[in-house]
Order: C-alpha cells, then sequence, then structure tokens
C-alpha cells in the first residue's frame, strides 16, 4: 500500500491494534491528585553513569560550592548529555555509592550537600528560537540534559537527530505519547492536566525542528481530563488521538502500530523509518530547555501505595534519595515492606531505599501485601503457551526461559531475546508463576557480557594480526639485508680472488683509514658540539662575572679561572665517555672503565686547585669582597663560599681486622682450663644429617666423650 494512502488514513482518525497485550487494573487513584513540590531534601547523590561516556570529564571537585542548574560534566559520545546539580551547595563526595537497579550495584556519584538557598544560575532562554537552524536547537537540548523521561532515558537529541540524517527521507510522523499504560502511574496525566499549554509549545519547537507531515499526541482513553485539555491547547493541525486502554499500548513499537498500521523492525530504531516519538514530559523538558533556557533538573512522579499516609503526584529534584520522597509521604511500612521503583509490571523491588531518584524514574510504589500478593513459589512449565499468545513482541516465553536456564545462549540470541521489552505480560498470565522477565532480564544482561567480550577478543586477535603483519616484514627487512651482505661479501671474494697479497693488504690498509677518518670526524663533530655548548654557557657566566666585578684585573682573573674550570670539566667528562666506551666494547670493560675512570678524577683534582688558586688570588685585588657577596646562586659551584669537593678520598689501602682470643675475666663463672666446652647449634632431628657429617662430628669429641656417646 502506498504510504500517501496510509497518511491519508491516519488523518482520517483510524486507529490499528496491535498484537498481544493485557488489560490488568488500572489502580489510577492519584489522577485527581495535583503535582506537589517536595522541599530540598538534606542530601543530593547525581549518578555519573549516563553522564560522562568514553572522553567525559568532570568539571567540579570536592568541596567546591555550586548552583542550581550548573553544569557539572562534559559528556563523551553523543549518546550523553552534561549532568546539572539540582540545587545550590557544597559538593562533599565523588565516589561509588547504591544504584537504583534490582542488583543494588554501585556506581560513581556527585554527593551535593545543599545549602537550602535554592541559588540557581541564570536562565538563558532563546526568544528567537524560531528564527535558529535546527542543528543548533539541538545542540541545547543536549546541553540542557533533556533525556527520555517516560522510562528508556534516551538521548533526545539523538533520537531527533537520527530522523533528520539517518531516515531515508523526511520526517513523516511526530508522536507524542501520553498513553501512560502502566498501572499506578499517573504523573504524565497531571502534567497534560496542569501545563498542557507549554507542552503544546514544546510541540511546537519539535515541528520546527523535525516539519513533520503529521503530528499526534496519543492518550489513551481512560484521562478524559487530559485529553480535554491537551485538545484545548494545542494547535488545530495537531490530531489528539484517544486510544483504547490496553497494556502495554505505551510502548513505542506498538503506539506506532496503533496511531499509524505501520510496524518497525526490530532490527532498527523508529527515529530510521522516519518516526519520533517522545513523552509527553520529555516535550515538556525541550520547552524548558528552549524557550525557558532551564536545564532539565526536576521531574514529575507518582507515589502511591496502601502503606503510606498520603498518596499523589511529586515535583522532585534529580538526585533526591527514595527515603527522603516515603518520609514526605509519610510511610508506616509493614513487615518485609516492598519498595517498587516503576510500576508493578515495569519496576522492580528496591534493595535500599537510599537511592536516588533518577530521569527514568516515574513511580515509587509502596503497595501493601492485601493490594499486592507476594506470588507463591514458582512450579514447573506447563507449556500452555499463554505467554506467547500475550506477548507484544510476538515470542514465545516458554521457549526462551527454557534455553535460558539451560544455559544455551547463543540460541537465546537467535530466538529474540533481545527484542524483549521486558512489558511482564507473560509473568502476569503464567499459571505457573514463573517469573519470566526476571529471567529475561539476567539473560539479556548475560548477552551484553557476551556480546562485550566477543568484542574484546576480536580487538586482541586484530592487534595480534598487527604484530604478525610488523614482525613478518621486519624480518622480511632482515632478511634483504642479509642477502645484500652476503652479496657484497661474496663480490668481495671474488674480487680479492684475482688481486695479489700486497694489493689485498693495500685496499685493508686503507679501508681502516677510511674507518679511522669516519670516527675521528664523528669524535670532531661531537667534541665541537660540546665546546659549543660549553662556550656558551660560559659566556653567560663571564658576563655575569663581569657585570659584578669591580676591577678589570678581578674580572679578567675571573675568567680565566671559569675558562680553566671549564676546559678541566671537558676533560673529566671525555674521561668518564671513554670509560663508558670501554665497558661497552671490551671484555675487562670494567678494569678499564677503572683505569680510564683516574684520568676524569685528576682532572677534578685540577679543578679543585684551580679554584683554590682563584679564590686566593682574587682575595688579593681591590673589589674582592664584592665578587664573594654576590648572591651565592649566581656562582659556579666551585666559586661559592660553601663548595666542598663532592668525590671520596681514594682507599689506598685496605683495612686489616685483628683476631683477638675471647676476654674470659669479663665472664662470671668461667671455665676450668682443660674442660671442654662443645660448639652450640640448634636442636634439630637426627634424620637431617647425613652419616658422613654426623661420623665427622663425632671424630671432633674427646675420647672420654666419644666413650659416653657410644655407651648412651
Amino acid at each position: 500500500m502506498p504510504f500517501s494512502k496510509q497518511l491519508e488514513k491516519i488523518f482520517q482518525g483510524k486507529l490499528w491494534s496491535f498484537f498481544g497485550g493485557i488489560k490488568p487494573l488500572e489502580r489510577k487513584s492519584t489522577s485527581h491528585s495535583p503535582i506537589e513540590e517536595l522541599p530540598i531534601p538534606s542530601l543530593i547523590t547525581l549518578p555519573l553513569d549516563r553522564h560522562l561516556g568514553d572522553g567525559g570529564q568532570l568539571l567540579v571537585r570536592v568541596g567546591e560550592h555550586v548552583k542550581a542548574g550548573q553544569p557539572l560534566t562534559i559528556p563523551g559520545g553523543k549518546r550523553n548529555v552534561p549532568l546539572h546539580a539540582s540545587t545550590s551547595g557544597e559538593i562533599i563526595g565523588i565516589g561509588m555509592q547504591v544504584l537504583p537497579h534490582p542488583s543494588g550495584f554501585l556506581g560513581r556519584c556527585i554527593t551535593i550537600k545543599p545549602d537550602g538557598l535554592d541559588e540557581k544560575v541564570p536562565d538563558e532562554p532563546m526568544a528567537d528560537w524560531q528564527q535558529r537552524d535546527p542543528k543548533e536547537i539541538l545542540e541545547r537540548i543536549r546541553a540542557f540534559g533533556v533525556e527520555g523521561l517516560g522510562g528508556a532515558q534516551f538521548q533526545t537529541a539523538a533520537k531527533i537527530g537520527a530522523a533528520l540524517e539517518e531516515s531515508t527521507g523526511d520526517c513523516n510522523i511526530f508522536i507524542v505519547n501520553g498513553a501512560e499504560c502502566e498501572p499506578v502511574a499517573t504523573c504524565d496525566d497531571r502534567l497534560m492536566q496542569e501545563r498542557a499549554a507549554e507542552i503544546a509549545q514544546g510541540i511546537e519547537v519539535v515541528r520546527h525542528i523535525l516539519k513533520p507531515k503529521a503530528i499526534i499526541v496519543a492518550i489513551e482513553d481512560n484521562k478524559p481530563n487530559a485529553i480535554k485539555a491537551m485538545k484545548e491547547a494545542v494547535a488545530e493541525d495537531v490530531m489528539v488521538r484517544e486510544i483504547p486502554t490496553l497494556y502495554p499500548s505505551g510502548a513505542a513499537r506498538n503506539l506506532i502500530k496503533i496511531c499509524t498500521g505501520i510496524e518497525i523492525p526490530y532490527n532498527e530504531h523508529t527515529s530510521e523509518c522516519g518516526i519520533v516519538v517522545d513523552n509527553v514530559e520529555t516535550v515538556f523538558a525541550i520547552k524548558q530547555a528552549v524557550i525557558d533556557g532551564i536545564p532539565l533538573i526536576k521531574r514529575v512522579i507518582t507515589v502511591d501505595g496502601q502503606t503510606l499516609g498520603k498518596n499523589g503526584n511529586a515535583l522532585v529534584r534529580l538526585g533526591t534519595s527514595v527515603r527522603f520522597v516515603l518520609n514526605c509521604f509519610k510511610l508506616n511500612p509493614e513487615r518485609r515492606q516492598r519498595i517498587i521503583l516503576g510500576g508493578p509490571f515495569m519496576g522492580f523491588t528496591l534493595p535500599s531505599i537510599d537511592v536516588p531518584i533518577t530521569k527514568s524514574a516515574t513511580c515509587v510504589y509502596v503497595p501493601s501485601y492485601k493490594e499486592l500478593e507476594e506470588k507463591p513459589e514458582a512450579m514447573n512449565c506447563i507449556r500452555c503457551g499463554r505467554c506467547a499468545r500475550v506477548c507484544p513482541s510476538r515470542l514465545v516465553p516458554y521457549q526462551l526461559y527454557a534455553l535460558s536456564r539451560a544455559g544455551m545462549h547463543k540460541k537465546t540470541s537467535s530466538c529474540g531475546m533481545m527484542d524483549c521489552t521486558e512489558c511482564g505480560c507473560c509473568s502476569y498470565v503464567c499459571p505457573s508463576r514463573i517469573t519470566l522477565t526476571a529471567q529475561f532480564r539476567k539473560e539479556k544482561a548475560i548477552l551484553r557480557l557476551l556480546d562485550d567480550n566477543q568484542r574484546r577478543n576480536q580487538r586482541a586477535q586484530e592487534r595480534i594480526a598487527a604484530r604478525n603483519e610488523r614482525l613478518a616484514k621486519e624480518e622480511e627487512q632482515r632478511q634483504k639485508r642479509r642477502e645484500a651482505a652476503k652479496a657484497r661479501a661474496a663480490a668481495q671474494k671474488e674480487a680479492e680472488a684475482n688481486m695479489s697479497p700486497e694489493e689485498i693488504e693495500k685496499k685493508r690498509a686503507e679501508a681502516v683509514a677510511a674507518a679511522r677518518e669516519r670516527a675521528a670526524a664523528k669524535r670532531a663533530a661531537l667534541a665541537q658540539k660540546n665546546a659549543t655548548a660549553n662556550n656558551a654557557q660560559g659566556n653567560q657566566d663571564n658576563s655575569n662575572l663581569v657585570t659584578q666585578a669591580n676591577t678589570n684585573n678581578a674580572s679578567n682573573m675571573a675568567i680565566t679561572g671559569i675558562k680553566g674550570l671549564k676546559a678541566n670539566n671537558l676533560e673529566a667528562a671525555n674521561a668518564h665517555d671513554k670509560a663508558n666506551a670501554f665497558m661497552a666494547q671490551s671484555k675487562d670493560g670494567l678494569l678499564v672503565a677503572a683505569m680510564m675512570a683516574q684520568g676524569g678524577t685528576s682532572a677534578m683534582l685540577k679543578d679543585k686547585h684551580l679554584n683554590l688558586a682563584n679564590k686566593e688570588q682574587a682575595s688579593n685585588l681591590n673589589g674582592h669582597e664584592q665578587l664573594l657577596n654576590e648572591p651565592q646562586e649566581k656562582l659556579p659551584y666551585s666559586l661559592r663560599k660553601a663548595a666542598i669537593d663532592k668525590h671520596a678520598p681514594a682507599i689506598n689501602q685496605w683495612r686489616v681486622f685483628d683476631k683477638h682470643e675471647p676476654d674470659m675475666s669479663k665472664v662470671e663463672n668461667p671455665p676450668a682450663e682443660g674442660v671442654y666446652i662443645p660448639q652450640s647449634r640448634p636442636k634439630t632431628k637426627s634424620y637431617l644429617y647425613a652419616p658422613e657429617e654426623d661420623a665427622k662430628e663425632k671424630a671432633k669429641l674427646p675420647q672420654a666423650l666419644k666413650k659416653k656417646t657410644l655407651d648412651n
């Protein structure tokens, strides 16, 4: 069917249905509760896992004071957004904290101690957004931290940008998701009732970016007040559709099928097909970021449950702990109280209530056991097929469950495990009370880990292949050099075969002379380089000394002394260089180096005597006191007052230690003469001594002790 006819049906208001789905109890008791802004909590914890990425960096440190709306990170990659402070205060920690996840794992977080003033950075409204380029507006949306607030938390600017850049044609349809099919949650409903005009402004901003052919606001028919408010606020060409109440109609692919009749393949993104779906609260955040210039630092959540003193909808700052929210709603917990973050289907039980509210949190559900009974122990699967009949992704959950429990991860992937949306329909209808959704979440985590390991192995194999290629190339070059050397040797041998012994000797002498000339040229170049550097340093020192001295004689003598000093230092350096060369080339390198080092030592001694002589001569000149009173750090080390010899004196004779007999006069109760004192040794087991050693030890004993030992 041509798309033009399909678009015509959409304009006529036709609705389609998706495969599967269930109709659970709605439990929308808070739909009439107005949004209440909670006070500033005592601590703010902001996770960094979605706000850094590869190459991202922190902009703050512990101890700094921040204001509300101040950016805290520079994100890396296109899929991340910056993190903003949700209130003013002092950063008291950047470390690992418990994250809102069913496993309770840790992640890096920024902890802020609010000061209660709630100071914020100045707003940056974009008054001329209608004249701005779409890419500039998308950059503004990303810079102000706007992400999907419906639960998936996908980066909004990347999603809209994909519809502009990666789609085959222009954007065809923009759908505002106001279905809110999750039971208990009513935050989107209340937002549409109270902020419909601002949501309509956000729709106009997205219209300016995408220029879609059709704009649809999809709302379930159990929200009449929201439907009425949106119809009054939006423009005439924006279609407000009342869709049937069926879970999970709020999923992007299911909503597209309901509103357009188009099924998006699971291997493609919806925005790449020219259809963009955004939650109503995300559209409201776009309006605040572009028109008002306010970053995303707050969101609306639903707090409900029979164990609460009151329930309703709350506007909370991101990073507020679940414990603080429950205290504000007067929790009266039962024994083994369950706290569910999210709805009863898509949510999960928190391992701890000291976790922060993030952008993906839509609801905090605190049910009693009468309201939500604890599931009994799971039984074996009976293959009834109910899970397959309600799966909106058209999967076979009982088959995936069996493969997952058997550890057949490749087969679960080929059977479409990654296409599961974790909606929870299969677990809801299972007569055996099997937690299928929990098992699928675990299996998807395993598959992601296996894919990551496979990518790591592939990169390692690529590095090994590159290394082997490099080694093969180097070996090929070495082989070529060896062959060239063999060819030269063969040519030389062939040439020498036709030459007389005198000619051969003459040729060899010429080769030795040429080698010596090359070595001498290298030494001369090196000496010239060292001399140039020493002369430059010497000239600088000389100029300092000349300006400091009062008389020409004193300055000339100082310059002469420094030149001699440099010459002696150069002599010592050459001696040490020769020693190092001999150590590397000669077999007896250490001995030769020790002999060569004597030249360096003698040069240093000359240097010392020369310095002393120069000091004595300078002391007899006029202005000597001024020269010596100059700052010591400006003078060479040898001319300073506290100059000492850095080298230890030579050892001419080794110390001889005399052996003395022990002085028994200082021993209390000395033994009488002729009494044998056996040598003490630690007591050990006899089998640790060899028989030969034992016999030698016994032979040293006197005859009387030998006899006594034999008697024993």
